[in-house]
């Protein structure tokens, strides 16, 4: 993992811990509500593992937030131009398929 794919994984952390947080949830019941194990919820809030988007999106539907809140955005300092190409083509499809559903009432 390269320094940038680092940074953008801790932030992916930061997100998903703070909501958690926010959500009175611990580790545990996050963990039980997505079908995780609590080491996994560790290991994404620590930065050492990128959750695919299909749990980036069970992770939000627990925490009662959106997918694009769990992800740095793209225009931000540090990430819109440092991203590795698959990374910034997964965000970009995640945040369009969110506000797809946002136009469509579905969200």
């Amino acid at each position: 993992m390269d320094d940038v794919e680092r940074v953008f994984n801790t932030e992916i952390g930061r997100r998903v811990r703070a909501a958690r947080v926010q959500a009175k949830l611990t580790q545990e019941l996050l963990a039980r509500k997505t079908g995780l194990t609590r080491g996994s919820i560790t290991n994404i809030e620590s930065g050492a593992q990128a959750p695919p988007p299909y749990r980036l999106v069970r992770l939000a539907s627990a925490l009662g937030v959106e997918p694009a809140d769990l992800l740095p955005g793209l225009r931000e300092p540090g990430h819109a131009n440092e991203l590795p190409d698959y990374l910034a083509d997964t965000v970009a499809s995640l945040a369009s398929a969110v506000d797809r559903r946002a136009r469509d009432g579905q969200v």
